[in-house]
């Protein structure tokens, strides 16, 4: 082993103990063709050549380094017998760091990927996909994939993770390109992609790089407070205000970096990632939530893999917010953190629903007053009369009607999972109801006759199509005509009510409800100012104007109910 890596230095002044080539090319596999080995060569060419134009200054610079010894690299793959030779060493035991490739021996400490699970499994059941999250979230982890992956699979029961190779190492930066908001479409959504919360801790990252600087703490002094004070985003309550501040900041520090050094590359970079960031839709759509998550870092990977938020889930979250952050209470938590930025993760409320309601209680102590005014008409201003308010409606009710139709399917889906148990009861009568009818079948009200000694006697040797001659033979078969009854009749309901909860509540994650439902109610407030706009101009045109969209939408229901009704009597003469 030890021979390989002397004879390339020798050679070609390369180290591969502290240099992966392989992974430097992405190559898996040592048996590859000339075209496949050409095809790899070009990629990573072009991928280094990208990073050197980037804004990243740090990967321009290591990446400048490894193109000028890209000629070296490539004889060196070139070289069939090397080739192999290399993923032998890598592969075999002969380099202590081919996890990072950057010559730093792997730690093996897994008590923060323990903590860190162990919360995360209150939620839900850990997979892969929370795995790949939690390397690239916490990069520096990459040196413990191995402990941690043995860890995952012995003591948490994840299957299927693969080998340690397939997760990204140690000196790999992952880039995932969020989706940016377009100015011209309607759509607001909720979520915030792994691409914003990738970015996020990217940015952490290079604070807490930047603050390491004397120089730089000494020119801004709020970099030794935090991330969101450096920011000022208390200052800030609009997305635009913060972009033209953070574009303007990018471009000073650039200045002081030439005029300076390198010591300010860290926070060069944190204003080149934000100006990216503050270009996501889901950040333009929630940027007092996109605030928190910068206030409160240490949240945000917890927030983001968990499903459901149980008491037990909730005391863990708490704990780990209590050591960096002062929170006063479970309370304090709830109103100042927890509520404005759940409904952003998609997590589902099952278990603290009346922590919830208490601590809005706390925070409403007005809610009384604040009814009675709604109730007598205070503060409530009318921009419609009644009869505007009917045509309004007959102008825009398949909107409406839409809208009705989404809030359905969202109480239905959101609500699914409280359902588990009454879906399996309704599912267990039918399936006694209707088995004993169609397949013959006893359901389990024969049970009935287990307190009958001569019933039951009989019930048995007509099951199993033989007399029975012992007491013993008695209790085997009885035995097996019970478990197959209970099998028969209990575990396809239970299976179909399991799946009705965890499927519901993975949808729930993943799609975007809320995001919809802002949608939905900024298309009616648009559509509502534009009716009240028309009302103030000219009252007296205000109804004539509108009666043939109000015709269009009458006849528009009329035939859906004309073919409703064909529908339903070809039904009836079919039968």
């Amino acid at each position: 082993m030890a021979d390989i890596q002397e004879k390339i230095l020798s050679k070609y002044n390369i180290d591969i103990s502290k240099e992966n080539i392989l992974k430097l090319y992405k190559i898996d596999n040592p048996d590859l063709s000339r075209e496949e080995l050409d095809m790899l060569v070009d990629a990573t060419r072009k991928r280094w050549n990208q990073s050197i134009n980037g804004a990243n200054e740090k990967n321009a610079e290591r990446d400048k380094s490894r193109l000028e010894k890209a000629d070296k690299y490539e004889q060196i793959l070139r070289d069939a017998k090397l080739r192999k030779a290399m993923f032998d060493y890598y592969n075999k035991g002969g380099s202590k760091n081919t996890q990072s490739g950057t010559g730093s021996a792997p730690a093996g400490s897994t008590e923060f990927a323990r903590e860190y699970f162990k919360l995360i499994a209150t939620s839900k059941k850990i997979r892969k996909e929370d795995v790949e999250f939690f390397f690239d979230y916490y990069q520096s982890e990459r040196k413990n994939k191995k402990p941690i992956l043995e860890m995952l699979e012995k003591d948490f029961k994840v299957l299927a993770l693969g080998k340690e190779e397939k997760y990204a190492s140690e000196d790999e930066e992952i880039e995932i390109d969020g989706k940016t908001k377009d100015e011209s479409g309607a759509i607001i959504v909720n979520k915030f992609q792994e691409a914003t919360v990738l970015k996020l801790r990217k940015c952490v990252e290079l604070y807490e790089r930047g603050k390491q600087s004397t120089d730089a703490c000494g020119k801004y002094p709020l970099l030794n407070d935090s991330l969101y004070a450096f920011l000022e985003l208390d200052k800030f309550d609009s997305i635009e205000s913060f972009s033209d501040y953070v574009s303007a900041k990018s471009k000073e520090i650039y200045a002081v970096r030439q005029e300076r050094g390198t010591d300010y590359v860290p926070l060069v970079d944190l204003f080149n990632t934000l100006q990216t960031i503050t270009k996501y839709r889901d950040v333009v759509d929630n940027f007092a939530e996109t605030k928190l998550l910068i206030k409160y870092p240490t949240l945000t990977p917890y927030m983001y893999s968990f499903t459901e938020m149980k008491p037990n889930t909730l005391k863990g979250i708490i704990s780990v917010a209590g050591k960096d952050y002062s929170f006063r209470d479970d309370t304090d938590f709830i109103l100042n953190y927890y509520n404005p930025v759940y409904g952003n993760f998609g997590i589902v409320n099952s278990g603290i629903g009346n922590l919830i309601r208490k601590a809005e209680k706390k925070a409403n102590q007005n809610k009384v007053l604040n009814k009675i005014d709604e109730k007598l008409g205070r503060n409530k201003k009318k921009d419609l009369p009644f009869w505007g308010e009917v045509i309004h409606m007959l102008v825009y009710w398949p909107v409406f009607l839409a809208y009705f139709i989404f809030e359905v399917c969202k109480t239905i889906f959101t609500l699914l999972p409280k359902f588990a148990i009454p879906v399996f009861i309704v599912l267990f009568v039918l399936e006694n109801l209707a088995l004993p009818e169609f397949a013959g079948f006893d359901n389990l009200l024969v049970f009935g006759k287990f307190f009958h000694k001569g019933e039951w006697s009989a019930f048995i040797e007509n099951a199993c199509g033989q007399d029975i001659g012992n007491f013993f033979e008695l209790l085997c078969y009885s035995l097996y005509e019970i478990l197959m009854l209970l099998t028969v009749y209990i575990l396809p309901p239970l299976c179909v009510a399991m799946f009705v909860s965890e499927s519901t509540v993975v949808l729930n994650k993943q799609y975007d409800w809320i995001g919809y439902e802002r949608t939905f109610k900024s298309i009616l407030t648009k559509l509502k100012q534009k009716t009240v706009e028309s009302f103030k101009v000219n009252k007296k045109v205000f109804a004539k104007k509108r009666i043939p969209a109000i015709i269009i939408n009458l006849l528009g229901v009329a035939v859906i109910v004309l073919l409703v009704v064909l529908a339903s009597k070809g039904l009836k003469l079919e039968k």
